[in-house]
């Protein structure tokens, strides 16, 4: 009837319901899905998808696909996958996934260690906040960050390896422009997603009369907007601990957010070029524990009385 490539870019579309969305999850051109698209309901004879405002819905004929199409990408990743585990040789692609603020933030100098230490191995690096189905071979490894008290699919294997904590931060002079102590309105949150001037985390905060305004959905954007006096924000220790325009605000420890996760599937645990990544990258975070979870060396601690307040 079709081949696999046909039913990768059916199910791609099934899943974004846009052509743009599914053409990047694959890594082709919009035009291309568009193409293969119509190229697939001209040999079946059938119409697959209706063309929607709110994108691509599949027809009946299309609803009816999704199960068999499911069931064979399955099985060409279950035989991808146990393929590669026999895999010996330290060279080839690895594709490794995790939020931006993770590899942009935290990982990006241990990256090129890597490549210098492993020059035969290319790795291809997917910044998202979505988890990658790592039984479909949408990426070989996730660095992924789970909330506290819950774990990771029982499927995948792999290790905690830190505890992401973020506490406040602002510049020097910004803290001088406001009056926390005796003016806390005077001074501002930079805000995520809230529509609400005082948000639970900012309640819980301490600094709880401080409003948040804006809206920065993105860590590395308000880290960004909070180096250049925009306000206080809430930043990963390891971003705001090692950045000399940046000071911690109140006296209240960092919180603790997320656990870092490195995981893999158990059919890749052989592979040679992914255990010597999952190793590289594990002890890289290992050595950087006391950042990731904030604790600092005595000369910040000092600094961070400077700007204290009652919490």
């Amino acid at each position: 009837m079709t081949n696999w490539d046909d039913l990768k870019f059916f199910l791609a579309l099934v899943r974004h319901r846009s052509v743009r969305t599914a053409a990047t999850s694959i890594g082709v051109s919009h035009s291309t899905v568009a193409r293969r698209i119509v190229e697939l309901e001209g040999m079946m004879g059938v119409r697959l998808f209706d063309r929607t405002a709110e994108g691509y819905a599949p027809t009946a004929a299309g609803e009816e696909m999704i199960e068999a199409a499911e069931k064979v990408e399955e099985e060409i990743a279950g035989i991808e996958r146990r393929v590669l585990g026999t895999d010996a040789k330290l060279s080839g692609e690895i594709r490794v996934t995790m939020p931006n603020v993770v590899a942009e933030g935290l990982l990006m100098p241990d990256f090129v260690r890597f490549g210098r230490d492993y020059p035969d191995i290319d790795l291809n690096i997917i910044t998202s906040h979505d988890f990658a189905d790592l039984t479909r071979r949408e990426a070989d490894v996730a660095i992924r960050l789970v909330r506290i008290g819950q774990s990771p699919p029982e499927h995948l294997v792999g290790r905690r390896i830190a505890r992401f904590h973020s506490a406040a931060y602002a510049t020097r002079e910004y803290l001088e422009s406001v009056s926390l102590e005796t003016d806390p309105a005077s001074a501002r949150w930079i805000g995520w997603g809230d529509r609400e001037a005082y948000p639970g985390w900012v309640k819980n905060s301490a600094f709880p009369q401080t409003p948040a305004r804006d809206r920065i959905n993105d860590v590395m954007v308000q880290y960004q907007a909070t180096r250049h006096g925009m306000g206080l924000a809430l930043l990963p220790c390891f971003l705001g601990d090692l950045d000399p325009l940046l000071n911690r605000v109140g006296l209240s420890p960092p919180k603790p957010n997320f656990d870092i996760w490195l995981l893999s599937h158990p059919d890749l645990r052989d592979t040679a070029r992914l255990r010597a990544f999952r190793d590289f990258i594990a002890g890289a975070i290992a050595a950087k524990r006391d950042l990731i979870e904030g604790r600092l060396p005595k000369r910040e601690s000092r600094q961070l009385e400077t700007f204290g307040a009652g919490s």
